[in-house]
């Protein structure tokens, strides 16, 4: 491709010399984490997978077919921050992409680090308002933190276009995590890390990547016959249009991709993170030394922005899981006989999975059932502000918002002003999905008990469209009932001193719209967003499909037991057919 050639004189002067020969145990360990993957999308497209791609792990390695999340607040942070620990969110401490501080008063994003600085950043590039990042909100030590403790001089290093997916799997100990930012339009990393500049070193050739003409359109690969791509789409007839294309995507195929952020966010993002990883490994020879293993995390994004536009049924994402299927193969190929077939143990799941469009959900029902059932998905609006404001007006929250607000204010007697700052006046102080923080200030100027007025939001959220459980923090604090829908996954994702003051679960179908009526999201515990791909493929694995229930998590368990240390949750059970423990069962 124009971006290796680009960057093959760069390599020549990194590569000092040959791998070492193989060694009793795997020595290197990669981990991909494939961004909002269902695991029903194996069997989807299987069909259509080549040889070396999905079917490397289907074919020939270890699938468990009941691999879930185990935690009930499926985003991307808190999946990624367990697939790196082995440990649930209220162990790590990432409950959400975001969290509101009731300390600082504000929004915290899980990898922001305003202590750190840019590098890899352009030369004269505007000052940018986001914070870079690093795992300084990450309370809890990863596999690859342990995996550096017992093997000193083993490299951890985490790659993806999203900075919290390559920072919370890596770890605290990293020795590099880069990611993709958009507006300058190549990766970055921040002062956390040690130097490493002859990983930034790829940036060289990311232009030639952009400005070569096949990745500036998005058509369809054919690798799925019309009339198959047809079938497996036409819960998707007459709704185009709501999905949520962006700016340059249309809402047919071909898409133009005239800019950096579209061309990642559609499959060629993934063919770029690959390239990375490839530089990665031969730059730092990964996987080079017999007395050591090194741990390589690629987290594949781009399937989760065309994911969130245009849904798990759509043409898009058919055709960008056989053109990953086919990126991986390629990837794969080059990582037999560049480390070597008998010395990398490669491990595929996923952080989340992702809803239907609740459009296309009451369309299915109309087709079992002949009648709309508008209560059978749907969207939730409690978005802070509507126009992006930091400092909102009552009148600019999402509608369901501003309907609790009703509410609250005719249950104590006082008369919200459409007018008012939701920081002096809202009796809400925000929402960060899944759950709210009430305004304490306000609240005791009015003379009202903050408890009660949690119990207050939790009842009428409760008999709302759309909801169908929620619970204050006091009460998951003090345990939840055993017969409590999604029980353990909700108290597996709290923690006092971050999740919000109620929190709130979905009915299966609907999500939060954040402000939108197009396109989807995940974030519930129910088995679209929570059940995900879990696979391995590799020396001594012994291949099979296995239906014992298990979980991501178990990625670190395993690789420590393989490796002689300890981590993550004690009560999750390392993958017995990586380890040796069981007879080969016939893949299917």
């Amino acid at each position: 491709m124009k971006l290796r050639s680009a960057l093959r004189l760069t390599l020549a002067l990194l590569l000092l010399a040959p791998v070492l020969g193989a060694s009793e145990k795997p020595s290197l360990v990669v981990v991909i984490s494939v961004d909002q993957m269902r695991a029903d999308y194996l069997d989807r497209f299987r069909p259509w997978f080549g040889e070396d791609g999905f079917n490397r792990f289907l074919q020939k390695g270890a699938r468990f077919t009941q691999a879930r999340q185990r935690h009930a607040t499926t985003f991307t942070g808190p999946g990624h921050a367990s697939i790196g620990t082995g440990l649930d969110p209220r162990d790590h401490g990432i409950i959400g992409n975001l969290w509101y501080d009731k300390r600082g008063g504000e929004s915290i994003y899980c990898v922001e680090d305003r202590a750190v600085k840019w590098v890899g950043a352009p030369e004269g590039a505007p000052k940018i308002p986001a914070a870079p990042a690093s795992p300084v909100n990450l309370d809890a030590t990863s596999f690859g933190d342990r995996l550096k403790e017992r093997f000193p001089g083993a490299r951890v290093i985490g790659l993806a276009l999203k900075d919290r997916s390559a920072v919370l799997m890596a770890g605290r100990k990293a020795d590099a995590a880069l990611w993709f930012e958009e507006r300058f339009a190549r990766f970055v990393t921040s002062s956390y890390y040690p130097p490493l500049p002859a990983l930034l070193a790829f940036n060289e050739g990311v232009p030639a990547f952009f400005a070569a003409p096949e990745h500036r359109t998005w058509e369809l690969s054919g690798r799925i016959p019309a009339a198959d791509l047809d079938r497996l789409t036409s819960a998707m007839d007459g709704l185009r249009d709501v999905t949520a294309q962006p700016e340059g995507y249309r809402a047919a195929f071909p898409h133009a991709l005239d800019y950096p952020k579209a061309i990642v966010s559609s499959p060629w993002g993934d063919v770029l993170v690959l390239e990375l990883a490839r530089f990665a490994i031969e730059s730092q020879r990964l996987g080079g030394r017999a007395d050591r293993p090194d741990l390589l995390f690629v987290g594949l994004s781009s399937t989760d922005y065309y994911g969130h536009w245009f849904g798990p049924d759509s043409k898009e994402i058919a055709d960008g899981i056989v053109r990953l299927d086919a990126s991986l193969a390629s990837f794969f190929r080059w990582l037999d006989e560049r480390v070597g077939r008998d010395r990398v143990l490669t491990f595929l799941t996923a952080d989340h999975g992702v809803q239907s469009l609740p459009e296309v959900t009451r369309a299915k029902k109309k087709k079992e059932t002949g009648e709309t059932d508008y209560l059978a998905a749907g969207r939730v609006d409690f978005t802070n502000s509507r126009d992006g404001s930091p400092t909102p007006r009552l009148r600019d929250v999402g509608g369901d918002r501003f309907a609790l607000e009703t509410f609250l204010g005719n249950k104590f007697d006082y008369e919200p002003d459409p007018d008012a700052r939701v920081k002096t006046d809202g009796a809400v102080l925000s929402f960060e999905e899944p759950g709210f923080t009430v305004n304490r200030a306000a609240l005791h100027r009015r003379g009202l008990d903050v408890e009660e007025a949690k119990k207050a939001i939790r009842d009428w959220l409760r008999k709302r469209p759309g909801i169908l459980t929620a619970w204050t923090d006091t009460e998951s604090a003090d345990g939840l009932p055993p017969d409590a829908p999604y029980e353990l996954a909700v108290e597996r994702a709290f923690r006092p001193d971050r999740s919000a003051d109620v929190i709130v679960l979905l009915k299966p179908g609907w999500m939060w719209s954040y402000g939108k009526e197009s396109g989807t999201t995940h974030g519930q515990p129910n088995d679209d967003d929570a059940r995900v791909p879990l696979a391995v493929w590799g020396p001594g694995v012994a291949a099979g499909s296995y239906d014992t229930p298990t979980s991501p998590l178990a990625i670190a368990r395993t690789v420590a037991a393989l490796y002689g240390f300890e981590a993550g949750e004690p009560d999750v059970a390392p993958l017995q057919p990586v380890l040796g423990a069981v007879s080969p069962a016939a893949p299917r």
